[in-house]
């Protein structure tokens, strides 16, 4: 796969190529139009001043010596015809004039009617008949003393060519010269754009899994690329946070699950050495107990993996029926604590198991706590969850979601609960608002985010 270096430098030297024929092509036909323009427009003129110069003379003919007095002299040779095709005047400065080719102008004149055009002589015989010495024609019609006469002006190109031959050259060497400029001054900004992109992939080259504190740091070269570096220094960050999450979470997991292990393997034991039945009894007693403990661990366990999982393409859900549901069995295992008010249709997209485990879980945690009323309301843009438990202090609240987080540890629990409950409404884009204190006990109410 190709760089994105190479494909811009590509992009580069395509743009820029492209540009500069254009820019050639038109500076080229700029300076060619131009100079033909001004080359006829000489001869235009030139003609013109001297078909005024006849008119003014009693006659059509006139010495050459008057004739360069009044018209002057230049490149331009002239050629006089009467009505009848003769030459009755010619002033040929050039002696290379080729007098067939003056009157095959004046031809092609009373033909097409076309005053200005190009013919060239034609040298040679035979097979090696070549056209050179190309020649401006400017054919000026006039009338004297009542007859017409037609003033043909022949100007010799060949010079004229070869300037505008060498004056192409040099255009297009100086703009060879400056693309090779402008090339290299474009490989070297793009050298140097991408050398802090290049320096960044060294540095995370670097960074181990076992050691994820490193940081990205490159000389700043713009705007963009300090972004590009604080969102990967933000993405390590968060890499090496969750990282260490995991690493404390399986750690207290590990722990969490050796004790009850230790438990029933002790457990075990005694009843293989006593003899009495009770004694076997009590010990299969507490065995079952901490396989109950492992179990729901194991389950809030397999719950925060689910999360992780869960399809992104929820169902439309009514949270009323949704909350009820999850709180049957509570309201069985805690009979006349629990209430239950409906105000008003609340439904959310969602996934029905995880909704129902946060809700039961805010529910169950409430009932372990407190020993009063827990209050549930379902209103059209939230739920809550209330009690008239002993509240909580700040400190207690900032750490309410933490997993394995336990207040009391006189009351039976993991500390997973309210960690799944924040996770699941996290996955849902709902908001969790917390008012606690002594005097009012606790209220968690779920508020959802607007699209």
């Amino acid at each position: 796969m190709k760089s994105i270096r190479f494909k811009v430098i590509i992009w580069f030297s395509v743009t820029i190529s492209i540009v500069f024929l254009f820019i050639g092509f038109f500076i080229y036909n700029l300076q060619i139009g131009s100079s033909y323009k001004t080359f006829d427009d000489y001869l235009v003129l030139s003609t013109n001043r001297t078909v005024d110069y006849f008119k003014g003379l009693s006659g059509i003919s006139t010495s050459a010596q008057n004739f360069i007095n009044s018209v002057g002299i230049s490149d331009i040779s002239y050629y006089i015809f009467n009505s009848k095709d003769d030459l009755v005047f010619f002033f040929a400065p050039n002696q290379e004039s080729d007098l067939n080719l003056i009157k095959d102008a004046l031809k092609k004149y009373l033909l097409t009617g076309q005053k200005l055009f190009t013919l060239e002589n034609s040298t040679g015989q035979g097979d090696n008949l070549q056209q050179s010495n190309p020649q401006r024609i400017f054919v000026l019609p006039f009338q004297k003393n009542g007859e017409n006469y037609y003033l043909v002006a022949s100007r010799q190109m060949e010079e004229f060519k070869a300037t505008n031959l060498a004056i192409s050259y040099w255009l297009l060497i100086g703009l060879a010269l400056a693309f090779l400029i402008i090339m290299s001054g474009g490989f070297l900004i793009i050298n140097k754009a991408f050398k802090p992109i290049e320096d960044m992939s060294f540095q995370v080259g670097k960074i181990k899994p076992d050691d994820l504190s490193q940081r990205i740091n490159v000389k700043k070269s713009g705007k963009e690329i300090e972004i590009l570096e604080n969102s990967i220094n933000s993405t390590l960050e968060r890499i090496e946070a969750g990282v260490k999450t995991i690493e404390r979470f399986s750690s207290i997991a590990a722990h969490e699950l050796r004790t009850p292990l230790s438990v029933i393997k002790s457990d075990a034991q005694i009843a293989m050495t006593k003899g009495s039945m009770e004694d076997v009894k009590r010990s299969l007693q507490k065995i079952a107990e901490k396989s109950d403990e492992m179990s729901s661990l194991i389950d809030a366990l397999l719950i925060m993996a689910k999360i992780k999982n869960v399809p992104s393409t929820f169902e439309s859900l009514n949270m009323g029926e949704v909350a009820f549901e999850a709180v049957q069995d509570l309201i069985k295992k805690y009979p006349n604590r629990i209430e239950f008010f409906i105000t008003g249709e609340l439904y959310l997209n969602g996934d029905e198991s995880l909704l129902k485990e946060m809700i039961s879980n805010v529910v169950e945690n409430s009932c372990k706590y407190t020993s009063g009323k827990i209050k549930i309301e379902v209103a059209p843009d939230r739920f809550s969850v209330s009690d008239e438990g002993p509240g909580m202090d700040e400190e207690t609240k900032s750490h309410l979601f933490e997993e394995f987080f336990r207040k009391r540890t006189d009351v039976p629990g993991f500390g997973l609960g309210l960690s799944v409950v924040k996770r699941i409404a996290d996955l849902h884009s709902i908001e969790i608002k917390i008012d606690s204190s002594p005097l009012s006990g606790t209220k968690i109410t779920f508020i959802l985010k607007s699209e």
